[in-house]
Order: structure tokens, then C-alpha cells, then sequence
């Protein structure tokens, strides 16, 4: 008798898990096709250019959400983030006046302006902000931006009444390569931001991976939650595998600090790749008209233009103090700029008395300025600013 209870009562527990096991699929099931067709099949959950931070742009591509107040996610770094009512990078989420009593400068620039895995006060223009209180100093950097961005950024602050004194322009080394394929005007005349090549795949603004992606399977391709879950998992092995990798790993070919990354490499290496039909030259030379278009604009309006240009790793690995990036921007500015901010010799310096130079400056597997990059940059910047 107690062995039929028994039996009895293990036959009615697993009735209830299985029933409620049926019920738990049957739940995600329905969930999964709800949020398949509220979302036209694009998983909600996966970041695809807008998040909680960044967000499209229908002037300038993309920008910043304003009067953010939160926290942003660059490779394993989480910096708390806030944004002013211009959707600027900021010390605190602000309300930003047309003009000010004070002098004001907006530096405008990409991801390294922007300041990236950091909070805004270890970046350069934060850290610039706090070395002169009398100047007003606004950040309109975001990632991804090149002279076509600033051209249409600036312009249409401007014409919504924005009023400043100058303009520093920090060119990045990615800006010839985006202007050569990723910026392009459409038939009424609208920026657009792509990878506008025949073979996009191959020129994706990003080096290989140490650690490789599997294809997705069978239930990543049906489940959105299953394909959340298996790229949440990726990013943190693939996170760890580059923590944890050499820099000679990281200079093999097609990876993140190799001499052979078509990204970087333009400024040694005429013939480098995935700058469109008209090649480095090209890039360069739209690069140069769409600053000449900002430079026109600001001089209508008696405001001043500054030019600011710093190395990514591969310039210290690979290229000279003068680099080409240096000299271009220096000869541009001729009779345009009110000042030009070289910060290469600042940062081949700090390479000469330091072994680990690459570590020191940069994320780890990554081209953008850390903490001590910044600092580096912000000091030769304010140090040179104030010779004015």
C-alpha cells in the first residue's frame, strides 16, 4: 500500500512538471511569435544602431539621445553616461542655452572624441573642460562621424539658433576610409552612412576576431531569446580571449593591431584597401572638400575653425612622427584655422621612455584612447591652448 502511494504521488508530480513544462514552451512559443511579428522578425533585443544612448539621425545619420542619464556598454566597459538637451556627451544631463555668457567652444569629432568606454570626466574634452571653467565647452563627438557628419551636425545646430565661438575639429584616422566608402549623399541630397562598396562584407569597419563566430543554429535562427542569450555569451568569451591575448597575437594578419588592417593603414600604405574605385586618394580628397565646406560655413558666421589630429596604435607600431595624417591636416589648415593641435609628437614621445606604450594608451584589443590616453591628449591639448 505505502509503495502504491508512493508511486502514485511521483506519478502526480511528474504530471505537474510536465504540464508545467508544457506551459513554459508553449508561453515562450506564443511570446516568440508575438515579438516576431510586433517587430517585423528583427530581434528587439539586439542592438541594431539605437539603444537606450545612440539613436538614427535623419539629418546626420546618428547621434546621441538627449538628457540621458545611464549607462553605456563599450566591449567590457560600462561608463555611466550623461547627455545635455542636444544630445551632447556631458558631465551631467543639462539644459543647453542657444548662446552663453562665456566664451564657447563645441569640439565635434568620432567615437574618440565622443570618449568612448569612459565616463566624461576622464576624456579629453571633459578633462579640457575642467582645465578652463570660464570657456563653455560642448561635445557634439559621436562615433562613427567623419567630415560629412560634422558638415551636416554643425550646420544644423547652427541653423537652429546654437551660437559658439569656435570649433575644434578632431579628424580621425578612420575618417578617409569613411568618406571613401561609408558617407554618401542620396538623390535629395540626404547624408547617408553605409558600407557602400560591392563586397561590404569584406570592408566592414572592423578587424578580425581572435576568438571566431560559429553560424548561428537552427534555434538562434527561430528564437530570438536563443540568439540574445548565444551573442550575450560570444561577447564575454570573446571579451576574455582578448583580454588575456599578446600583442604579437594581436599584430598577426587581419587582427586588431596588424600592419595589413586597411583601416588604419592608409597613412603607410598608399595602396591599402577598401577605399572605393578612386583609393586612398580619394578618401583624402573628399575628406578635404567636405572640410572645406566646413570651414566655409563657420567663416560666414565669423566663428573659429580648429583642426586637432592624434595616432591610433598603428601609427605608433608602423608609421613616422609626421605622418601623413599630420601633414595633411597641417597644410590644409594653412590660412583656414585659428590653430592646429599635432598631438603625434606628444604620444611618440611617451613611446620613446615606455616599453608598453600600446597597453598603456589603448584599450586592450582595441584603438581607442583608455583613461591614460586621454589624459596623455588633454595634457599636450591644454598645455598647447594655452599658448594662445
Amino acid at each position: 500500500m505505502a509503495v502504491s502511494t508512493t508511486r502514485a504521488r511521483a506519478l502526480r508530480l511528474s504530471g505537474v512538471v510536465l504540464v508545467n513544462v508544457a506551459l513554459a514552451i508553449g508561453l515562450l512559443a506564443a511570446t516568440e511569435f508575438i515579438l516576431h511579428r510586433v517587430y517585423n522578425w528583427t530581434n528587439p533585443f539586439l542592438d541594431h544602431g539605437e539603444n537606450a544612448l545612440r539613436s538614427r539621425d535623419p539629418v546626420f545619420t546618428h547621434t546621441l539621445r538627449p538628457n540621458f542619464d545611464g549607462y553605456d556598454v563599450w566591449g567590457p566597459h560600462t561608463p555611466r553616461i550623461f547627455t545635455n538637451s542636444l544630445g551632447f556627451k556631458d558631465a551631467a544631463a543639462r539644459s543647453v542655452p542657444a548662446s552663453s555668457d562665456r566664451q564657447r567652444i563645441v569640439f565635434i569629432g568620432d567615437s574618440f572624441t565622443e570618449g568612448v568606454g569612459l565616463p566624461y570626466e576622464q576624456t579629453f574634452v571633459g578633462r579640457f573642460a575642467q582645465a578652463f571653467p570660464e570657456i563653455d565647452v560642448l561635445n557634439a563627438g559621436v562615433s562613427s562621424y567623419a567630415p560629412s557628419a560634422y558638415y551636416e551636425k554643425l550646420k544644423f545646430y547652427l541653423d537652429k539658433g546654437l551660437k559658439f565661438d569656435e570649433a575644434i575639429v578632431y579628424i580621425d584616422i578612420s575618417d578617409i576610409q569613411d568618406e571613401a566608402i561609408s558617407y554618401r549623399y542620396d538623390d535629395n541630397g540626404v547624408l547617408e552612412l553605409g558600407v557602400f562598396t560591392p563586397n561590404p562584407e569584406k570592408c566592414l569597419p572592423s578587424a578580425y576576431q581572435l576568438l571566431p563566430r560559429s553560424p548561428p543554429g537552427w534555434l538562434e535562427k527561430r528564437s530570438f531569446v536563443a540568439e540574445f542569450v548565444s551573442n550575450l555569451l560570444f561577447v564575454k568569451k570573446a571579451n576574455a580571449a582578448n583580454a588575456s591575448a599578446s600583442l604579437s597575437e594581436l599584430m598577426w594578419p587581419g587582427r586588431v593591431y596588424s600592419r595589413d588592417w586597411s583601416r588604419a593603414s592608409w597613412t603607410f600604405d598608399d595602396a591599402a584597401s577598401c577605399y572605393g574605385d578612386a583609393g586612398v586618394a580619394g578618401g583624402v580628397r573628399k575628406a578635404l572638400q567636405q572640410m572645406d565646406r566646413v570651414h566655409e560655413l563657420l567663416a560666414a558666421r565669423g566663428i573659429a575653425l580648429s583642426v586637432g589630429v592624434y595616432p591610433w596604435p598603428h601609427q605608433l607600431l608602423y608609421d613616422v612622427e609626421n605622418s601623413r595624417q599630420a601633414q595633411i591636416w597641417r597644410d590644409w589648415c594653412a590660412g583656414k584655422c585659428k590653430r592646429v593641435f599635432d598631438h603625434f609628437p606628444a604620444f611618440f614621445q611617451y613611446k620613446g621612455g615606455h616599453a608598453d606604450y600600446v597597453r598603456d594608451l589603448y584599450f586592450w584589443a582595441d584603438v581607442h584612447f583608455n583613461a591614460e590616453g586621454n589624459r596623455l591628449l588633454a595634457a599636450d591639448l591644454i598645455e598647447k591652448y594655452r599658448r594662445r
